[in-house]
């Protein structure tokens, strides 16, 4: 057999192993499945306002510390401290607001958050409002 007049077709070679590839792509759609697999984010709060802060209770999320008397509905933390964050709303859309005298306290300001772990005060189980500006969010991904 002479192979000397057979002559490759660069253009058309490249189209069919296009088309090829293409409907393999859209035969088997998880083909890639292991590169496009989403990894678990670990979210963490990092308390940052010198002095530390409050997380609250939702019926008190609008008052200062100091006014909430019932140390079950509050649990201060102290700067540096990181909590493992469960589930978190930055209440962005959320227009809630309490008035008082000239004081006026907005929900969008303050994170809703739940913990992977109980707050040092011990409290589990509980939904927690903190004020955003005391505190940074930060993310982290597992290595495997």
């Amino acid at each position: 057999m002479s192979t000397n007049k057979a002559r490759l077709h660069p253009k058309k070679l490249i189209s069919c192993l296009g088309i090829v590839a293409t409907s393999l792509g859209v035969m088997i759609p998880n083909a890639a499945y292991t590169q496009t697999t989403s990894t678990p984010v670990i979210r963490i709060l990092r308390v940052t306002v010198a002095g530390g802060t409050t997380f609250k209770l939702q019926e008190n999320w609008f008052r200062q510390s100091t006014e909430i008397t019932d140390n079950n509905k509050k649990c201060g933390v102290r700067t540096g401290d990181k909590f493992f964050v469960a589930t978190i709303n930055d209440n962005r859309n959320n227009n809630a607001e309490y008035r008082e005298g000239n004081r006026v306290e907005r929900l969008r300001d303050y994170y809703t958050v739940t913990f992977d772990r109980p707050l040092p005060c011990n409290r589990t189980n509980q939904t927690w409002y903190i004020f955003k500006n005391h505190v940074q969010q930060l993310q982290a991904v597992p290595i495997r």
